[in-house]
């Protein structure tokens, strides 16, 4: 991010603009979530409020269904072909018509008659089945020891539907199908049936009781009560294709009739209650009233408990109103206050970028002024007309320019004076310094490459030329033949120093061209991974392709990463792994060749001798090799890192810039 991006973010505009806004927003925020959730608390009490009266309209048309019925098995009960068959004990004649016109009429799905003593005089849907006792009947047992009219809701069980009808035990039977929110199933089958059901004495005209009339309307798969409520308390409203109001009758939990629908549009019987309702209403005999999911939707809803003669809970009575009117109707209102609040913004925003501009302008102009001043460039002046703080500001300000503009051109010229006085001091504390350490490692350095070759060189070459005439001469098991052998390979050994000597002494100045370090790697590897010494050692390389260039003398690199991979060699006489990879450093822009073995690794005491010549561990070794290349990396401005702990191998990094250098580099 530059400069003048941190200025404009940071500038006095733009943090006047920022605290105007947010000082408006965040009261805003606060104001329309209060506002909001009062909204929703108000609108989800009336709805709950209507859904409660809706249930208590629902509860009156059923229980209308039940009064109903008990008036009309009262009135028929009472007629005189009905106590006529009774007092004949004859089923026979009109009778039968009668009881289907009847049963037909008050559209029931079962009408008995039975005598005194609770069994059967005649069953109409089922004639031929008669006889049968139906004394634990809880209604006909109610009627027959009080002799009045009752009706309730009560569960027939199986085999009592199937002496009405097959039909009729067929409508009564479901299979429970999966609700979600429902509890665990603890069956998957419903076989008994919910029925509204009443009975009544019978009488004849001289008031002698004489058996009971008893009928009943299967609930299972009968939608008159729940679309009756859905007509009469919801006025069958929808909302975007959907019922809004609905209303169900649950045998225990399951769904046995209900105009809520399932998502392929038909009537969701056969599915269950959620778990917390069934808990509440069916379990605890309580009145449920709040948010539900019904099916696959959210309601607001209210369950009632429907309890038999004796006062069990048998199942319930649900009325409901669709959830998403009243919430769509919440983000009408949050979408208002959100309106409301943007616009207060962008009205505070406008007002605070103008009082922003009058303040920051002049502020600004000094900042760019002060900017250009940091630049070199001290002619600038600004002009500010007002007479408040800003313009007293913008004097002094000025008045500071004058005096920096002053003390500037005073430091440049004595800057100026001192930089040449510098310039040429140091130039002439470097030739006298070159000159110093030039004169002496010539003046050491030759003497000893002077005294070598004349002192050791000449004789060394006379002892191997006649000892190697010597031992060629002796047959191969002369006992002589060992110890001439030793002499010539010392012989050997001694000239391997004295040549290292010289070139340690020689000081060749690099021929620096561009060079890729990977190649002179591969180079080095290429040479040596045939060697007897390497035939036990896995080499492995890991070379950055995109590597920059060095400015550096091809041969005398490769000398110096020969001298190392020997070096790591010899220290995995036993075997072992040699790791050679480059990489670059961006901060430092410099190239990098990491030489890694898995030797013994270096003691630390002897590591800051690694560069000195003559210092070796090893038995044959002359001890210049590292000297060798710890020259010629300074010679090339480069550096030679060790890295080393004993039982862990050493890692020696030849480290060159990348940056292009001067000739004289």
């Amino acid at each position: 991010m530059g400069a003048q991006d941190r200025i404009a973010k940071s500038s006095i505009k733009v943090k006047l603009t920022k605290s105007f806004s947010i000082a408006i927003l965040i009261p805003s925020l606060v104001a329309a979530a209060v506002g909001v959730l009062m909204i929703r608390e108000q609108i989800y009490e009336q709805a709950q409020a209507q859904v409660t009266s809706d249930l208590e309209s629902a509860k009156e048309i059923y229980q209308n269904y039940l009064e109903r019925l008990k008036d009309s098995l009262r009135i028929h009960a009472t007629r005189m072909i009905v106590y006529g068959a009774l007092e004949k004990n004859d089923p026979g004649g009109a009778f039968p018509r009668e009881m289907e016109r009847i049963r037909k009429a008050e559209k029931l799905d079962v009408l008995t008659l039975t005598d005194t003593s609770g069994n059967v005089f005649y069953r109409t849907c089922n004639p031929i089945f008669r006889g049968d006792s139906q004394t634990r009947d809880p209604f006909v047992k109610y009627v027959l020891q009080n002799k009045e009219p009752v009706s309730s809701t009560d569960i027939v069980a199986p085999e009592e539907l199937l002496k009405e009808s097959r039909g009729l035990a067929d409508k009564a039977s479901m299979e429970i199908k999966f609700t979600p929110k429902a509890g665990p199933p603890s069956r998957t089958h419903l076989d008994s049936g919910m029925m509204l059901k009443g009975a009544a004495p019978v009488f004849t005209a001289d008031n002698r009781f004489v058996g009971v009339l008893m009928g009943g309307v299967l609930l299972n798969r009968n939608y008159d009560i729940v679309d009756k409520i859905r007509k009469t308390v919801f006025k069958l409203e929808s909302y975007e294709g959907q019922q809004v109001g609905t209303a169900t009758i649950f045998q225990d939990d399951v769904r046995i009739s209900t105009n809520v629908q399932n998502e392929e549009g038909d009537r969701a019987i056969q599915t269950r209650v959620s778990a917390e309702v069934a808990q509440a209403v069916l379990k605890g005999g309580n009145t449920w009233r709040s948010r539900a999911f019904v099916v696959n939707d959210w309601y607001i809803a209210a369950y009632e408990p429907v309890r038999n003669l004796v006062g069990d809970t048998i199942g319930m009575l649900y009325v409901g109103s669709l959830e998403r009117p009243y919430q769509d109707m919440l983000w009408k209102n949050l979408y208002v206050f959100l309106g409301i609040i943007l616009l207060a913004v962008a009205s505070i925003s406008v007002v605070a970028i103008r009082v922003a501009n009058h303040i920051s302008q002049p502020i600004r102009a000094m900042a760019d002024a002060a900017k250009k001043i940091s630049e070199g460039d001290y002619s600038q002046k600004v002009e500010v007309s007002s007479e408040t703080e800003i313009g007293f500001l913008a004097n002094n300000f000025n008045s500071m320019v004058s005096e920096l503009a002053r003390a500037h051109q005073e430091l440049r010229d004595w800057g100026e004076t001192l930089e040449r006085k510098v310039e040429q001091r140091t130039a002439e504390l470097k030739a006298m310094q070159a000159h110093l350490i030039q004169s002496e490692k010539l003046a050491g350095v030759g003497k000893l490459a002077a005294g070598v070759a004349h002192e050791i060189n000449n004789p060394l070459t006379c002892v191997l030329t006649n000892s190697s005439l010597m031992l060629s001469d002796l047959p191969p098991n002369h006992p002589q033949r060992e110890d001439l052998q030793t002499i010539v390979d010392e012989t050997l050994r001694c000239r391997k120093i004295v040549k290292g000597l010289l070139d340690f002494a020689r000081q060749t100045k690099p021929q620096k061209q561009p060079l890729d370090l990977n190649k002179v790697a591969e180079d080095v590897i290429l040479l040596v991974k045939n060697q007897a010494s390497f035939q036990s050692i896995a080499i492995r390389t890991e070379l950055d392709s995109k590597l920059p260039a060095v400015l550096a003398d091809a041969d005398q690199m490769r000398q110096v990463v020969l001298n190392i991979i020997l070096n790591a060699a010899d220290a995995m006489s036993q075997g072992g792994s040699l790791s050679i990879r480059s990489c670059y450093d961006s901060k430092t822009k410099e190239a990098m060749l990491k030489i890694s073995d898995t030797g013994p690794g270096i003691p630390e005491e002897i590591q800051n001798k690694l560069f000195e010549p003559f210092f070796t561990t090893k038995k044959t070794g002359t001890g210049l090799g590292l000297a060798i290349a710890y020259g010629i990396m300074e010679r090339h401005k480069g550096k030679l890192k060790v890295e080393s702990s004993p039982g862990r191998g050493t890692t020696v990094s030849v480290i060159l810039s990348t940056e292009v250098k001067t000739a004289d580099d």
